[in-house]
């Protein structure tokens, strides 16, 4: 939750602004230029010099149906009428419109680089103002020529090339209020058929990924389905889960040898009471044999068995999808001193499968030799990799992205040129 709208346009701005320099139209020869993204309206951009990006906030349209979702103990509380202690789940209208004295190749240059960031980045996040992440949906509105006719014609400026974007929900936080007593400690649901001993059920995989950016800001955001690295912890989520009496968890998969093996020592024990929805897994530290090792990056499967009770009837869940991701170490990032190679280490370095990028830009594997510009060399353990940039590659700072069997490693190390 927010309490300034500008946080949203910020967000945009930023995200403008990071992606230019690494534009696939630079790589074009296409001459590379400066643009001014701005938050102001179409009108006062024809005062600033060189090319001019507005990313102008015109409307605003209330989320009903998203506000309805929420209930709070404070609203139910007297000293004021209960929508006050309720978000305002706000839709935010964006007109993107590009503007250059002189040259409408800058300007639709501009435009089609502007809208291309925005369709790879279909999620914005930020930090609110108490560390409270928050997160929208950016979508491309459809607006007939006469609605956008009209818009122009209530400014002073002329009819220009735009698009309109759509941010939402964007929520503003609630008045506190007086708080509930006692807190809330822990919440478990399950919603199961009304039998004396349910049948246990895995239903999806659930996993927090946090990283450091950057320019040094914390970022966190859920995978559901999850894709998890060597000593990574995932959740398994279903129901059910308290009537267990005996378990074991059985993976499928490429490795080894497409068969089935029993990883029960992978399940963390839960802590009494044990919760009905969820049970925690985590991965060894190290690839290597299974179970005592983490398998090789690649698609396998879970699933749960055992007994229902003390000595009640036995039971075998669904299989349920597992990514396991090559892990990158952050050590020494995010952003890496600057040098001629680099040296990434991690686990899951699969040789015959590795993929490394710096940012969208593939480099070529150097196989057995050291690594030239533009390539990349994997050690005989698979934890290291040694990349060397691309001698043209243009001023910016690029992710490092290994991805192994076409699953991605974590964000956790930049570099700059």
């Amino acid at each position: 939750m927010i309490l300034d709208l500008s946080v949203v346009t910020d967000t945009l701005k930023k995200l403008v602004d990071t992606e230019w320099p690494n534009a696939p139209l630079w790589t074009l020869a296409t001459p590379q230029f400066a643009v001014d993204v701005t938050g102001l309206s179409p009108e006062a951009v024809r005062q600033g010099q060189g090319a001019q990006l507005s990313l102008y906030l015109y409307h605003i349209d209330e989320n009903n149906a998203v506000e309805s979702l929420f209930w709070t103990a404070q609203s139910q509380a007297a000293g004021g009428p209960p929508v006050r202690y309720q978000p305002l789940a706000l839709d935010l209208y964006y007109l993107l419109s590009a503007y250059a004295e002189g040259s409408y190749i800058h300007e639709q240059q501009a435009m089609s680089i502007a809208m291309r960031i925005f369709h790879e980045n279909p999620m914005i996040r930020g930090v609110g103002p108490a560390g409270q992440p928050w997160e929208a949906t950016l979508t491309l509105e459809r607006r007939s020529y006469d609605e956008l006719s009209r818009l122009w014609q209530a400014t002073t400026s002329a009819l220009r090339l735009s698009a309109v974007y759509r941010a939402a929900v964007v929520l503003i936080e609630p008045e506190q209020g007086r708080q509930p007593e006692p807190p809330v400690s822990f919440v478990d649901l399950a919603v199961v058929p009304g039998t004396a001993a349910p049948v246990p059920q895995l239903l999806s995989t659930h996993r927090e990924v946090r990283y450091t950016a950057p320019d040094g800001a914390a970022v966190i955001f859920v995978q559901d389905p999850a894709a998890v690295a060597a000593g990574g912890e995932v959740w398994l989520i279903g129901t059910g889960f308290d009537t267990i009496a005996a378990e074991r968890l059985i993976l499928t998969g490429p490795y080894p040898g497409n068969g089935q093996t029993d990883v029960s020592a992978w399940l963390v024990p839960p802590p009494p009471p044990v919760p009905a929805t969820r049970r925690a897994v985590r991965l060894p530290a190290a690839v290597g044999a299974l179970p005592a090792g983490a398998p090789i990056p690649g698609r396998y499967s879970l699933r749960l068995e055992g007994t229902i009770g003390a000595g009640g009837p036995p039971f075998s869940t669904s299989d349920l999808p597992l990514s396991v991701a090559p892990g990158v170490s952050a050590a020494g990032g995010p952003v890496l001193p600057t040098a001629a190679s680099y040296v990434v280490t991690g686990t899951g370095f699969t040789a015959d499968q590795i993929e490394v990028l710096l940012g969208t830009i593939p480099l070529v594997s150097a196989g057995g030799a050291a690594p030239a510009s533009g390539q990349f060399a994997v050690n005989q353990s698979g934890t290291a990799v040694t990349l060397v940039p691309p001698a043209a590659l243009r001023a910016g700072t690029y992710q490092v992205r290994v991805r192994v069997a076409g699953i991605d490693s974590d964000p956790a190390l930049w570099v700059t040129a």
